[in-house]
Formats: structure tokens, C-alpha cells, sequence
């Protein structure tokens, strides 16, 4: 064990032993990640004009009216009623006069009490985060209510007591701290998280590519070849590379968490301990990737191109950059190939409330592909393969 601490010990020194790998590796990832919050952190506090028509006036309409305007980063305003109201207010969304128009349609309650398909229509001049997020919500706040009516419907004896019982229900789920459109969700991409945790995921694989390009270049150096001819078991040479990795990932990423937490005071809405677990499987999962990847690469200078081809098409597959509802079907699809997806995936859960435990198949699924895949590159540290 002490070998491998050893190892573990030159590969760190390797890599931020000189003032360019401590500034690359450390503080270069601090800076970035400092520089969005700075400029999208708040973003949250001014404030997005969207208006609201309401052509149904109905009591089921309410409570989604009212969710809206209950979130503080938009200005929400209700319209009145005209003939040629949708057409005017949707003419000045593209003008550029609103943020959005969200459009509650006439019979919009008497359809969902009645069991029939409707829907809360949002109209935008563009895709942004925050108005992805609000239609999202919107289709979400359209199900519960459904759900609430489905649920009451069949206890029911008539439609006098089966509107009460929904009431009853919402108020129910008010009191839970259960609103129809989840603040949460809305805050979370109307903030930096979305680029902060992307960019902190694309940094960690960045991070373990500079630690495995050294693991390769000493094979092809035969400097590995020396080390396996010492009176050292293999398996102490292999842990030391991997716990070198594992702890280079580690420090950088209590640093950046401890920076942006507690000096910038960047709020991800989840726990220090719980986030520096799911980022650690990530870590791992990422060590494998790298690990996959160097084992294909018989010249180390082609080692450089991973960065190009795998890391930062996986990060944008994945959604480090921008929601995965953003991209078409198909490339949602394959996200779920990433990662770097669970990983979002289980920090989205665990800020919305999910414990540990909770988000156990995200963590599973990363442990998956960190097992997979550290076999597969375990070839890397073969020294005959120079």
C-alpha cells in the first residue's frame, strides 16, 4: 500500500508539480467557473416580463396563474380578454416586447374535469433556459392537475362533490409545500447551475485526461516497463495510477466547491457532502472513460485529440451546456449513453429533495461505467504495449 501511495504521490507532482499544471488544473477551472457566476449567478433578480391570457376564467386555471406569478424572477401580467388579444400578444413576444406568453385556452377546465387531453400554450421568440424550464413546468402543472381530478373521479357520486375534493386535494398539496409549477425546477435553469455544474463535469474529465497522458507517455517511454521489473506486486503499481488520478479529481473538486460555496457563495441547492459524492462516482466513471480511451491511442501525441473527440461532444451530448429538452429526440436519446447525464441527472434529483439513497440507480449506473470501462483501460497499463 505504501508503493502505491508513492505512485500515487509522483503522478500528482507530475501533473500540478509546476506553476502551468497547478494553474491549469486548479486555478484555471476556479476562475471559469467564478467568471459565471459572476455574470449569469444572479441573473435570477431581473425580472422577465411574460404575459398571461386567460381565456378560460375558470377555477382550475387559477392555481397555475398563480404559481406563476409566485415565482420571483418574472413579472408575470395577466391581459385581458379581447378578440384579437392572442394574436396582438403573441406578435409582440416576437417583438420583443414580452419574455413569453403562456396561454390558458377557453374550456381549459371543464376538458381536464372532464378527463379530456388539453394543454397550457407557451409562446417565445426563442429557446432559452429559463423559458425551457417554464414550459416544462407548465406541461408538468397541466398533468398534476389532471392526476388530482383522476384521482377524486372515481369516489365521486357527483360533479359538485368531485370539484370540492380536487380543492380539497390542491389545498392539500399547497400546505405540503407542494406547488403546481415546482420553484425549484424553475430556479435551477434560470440560474448558472445548468454551465456551473457542465463546466465543473467537462474540468473533472479534462483533469483525469492530464493524469492518464502520463500514465501513457511512461509506457511508451518503458518507464513503466522498469517499474513492473522492481520487486513490486502489479496490482500496487495499477493502484497507485488510479488512486493518483482519483485524488487529483478530488482536489480539484473540494476546491471548486469550497470556492464557489463559501466565498462566492454560490447556493447549487444540494449539500456539500452530497454533492462531493455524486461528483466522486462521476470521477470515477470518468477515470474509466480516459482510461478506455488512452488504451486505444498507441501515440501519445494523438492523446490530445481526446479532448476533441470525446470530451466535449459527450459534455454537450450530455447537457453540461443546456438542457437536454433543448435537443431533438434522438440526441436525447443518446445522452443517456453519457455519464455525464447521470450524473446531472442525480444532482437535479438530489436538489429537489432526494436523498442519497434516492438517487441509488443514477449512482449504480455510474459505478457501472466506471467498472466497464477501468476494465477495458486497464490495457493502458500494460508495459509491453509501447
Amino acid at each position: 500500500m505504501r508503493t502505491s501511495l508513492i505512485i500515487a504521490n509522483l503522478n500528482m507532482r507530475k501533473v500540478i508539480g509546476n506553476r502551468k499544471g497547478l494553474f491549469i488544473i486548479l486555478l484555471l477551472p476556479i476562475l471559469v467557473i467564478s467568471g459565471i457566476v459572476g455574470l449569469f449567478g444572479n441573473s435570477s433578480g431581473e425580472k422577465v416580463k411574460v404575459a398571461v391570457l386567460n381565456e378560460d376564467q375558470a377555477w382550475l386555471s387559477k392555481p397555475i396563474i398563480s404559481s406563476i406569478q409566485s415565482i420571483n424572477s418574472y413579472n408575470v401580467s395577466e391581459q385581458e380578454v379581447k378578440q384579437d388579444s392572442l394574436e396582438r400578444l403573441k406578435q409582440e413576444v416576437y417583438d420583443g416586447e414580452w419574455g413569453a406568453l403562456v396561454y390558458i385556452p377557453e374550456g381549459f377546465t371543464s376538458k381536464l374535469l372532464l378527463g379530456e387531453e388539453t394543454s397550457v400554450k407557451l409562446f417565445r421568440k426563442n429557446e432559452q433556459q429559463w423559458n425551457v424550464s417554464l414550459g416544462i413546468t407548465l406541461t408538468e402543472a397541466t398533468e398534476r392537475l389532471a392526476r388530482n381530478v383522476q384521482l377524486v373521479a372515481a369516489t365521486a357520486e357527483n360533479p359538485e362533490q368531485r370539484d370540492q375534493l380536487v380543492l380539497q386535494l390542491l389545498e392539500q398539496q399547497k400546505e405540503g409545500k407542494l406547488a403546481v409549477i415546482s420553484k425549484e425546477i424553475v430556479q435551477r435553469y434560470n440560474n448558472a447551475n445548468v454551465l456551473v455544474i457542465g463546466l465543473m463535469l467537462m474540468f473533472v474529465m479534462n483533469l483525469v485526461n492530464q493524469s492518464i497522458h502520463g500514465i501513457v507517455e511512461d509506457r511508451t517511454n518503458r518507464t513503466m516497463a522498469r517499474i513492473f521489473s522492481a520487486p513490486v506486486r502489479a496490482w500496487e503499481i495499477a493502484l497507485g495510477n488510479f488512486l493518483g488520478c482519483l485524488l487529483l479529481g478530488t482536489l480539484q473538486l473540494v476546491l471548486i466547491l469550497t470556492v464557489t460555496r463559501y466565498v462566492i457563495g454560490f447556493d447549487f441547492g444540494i449539500s456539500f457532502s452530497s454533492l462531493l459524492v455524486i461528483m466522486e462516482f462521476f470521477l470515477l466513471a470518468a477515470v474509466g472513460i480516459s482510461s478506455a480511451a488512452a488504451g486505444m491511442v498507441k501515440n501519445v501525441a494523438h492523446l490530445g485529440s481526446i479532448n476533441n473527440l470525446i470530451v466535449i461532444p459527450s459534455c454537450m451530448l450530455a447537457g453540461c451546456f443546456w438542457p437536454v429538452t433543448m435537443m431533438p429526440d434522438y440526441m436525447q436519446k443518446l445522452s443517456s449513453f453519457m455519464p455525464q447525464r447521470w450524473a446531472i441527472v442525480a444532482l437535479e434529483k438530489a436538489s429537489s429533495g432526494a436523498t442519497l439513497q434516492d438517487i441509488s440507480l443514477q449512482l449504480g449506473i455510474l459505478a457501472l461505467f466506471a467498472t466497464v470501462l477501468l476494465a477495458f483501460g486497464s490495457y493502458v497499463l500494460k508495459p509491453a504495449q509501447a
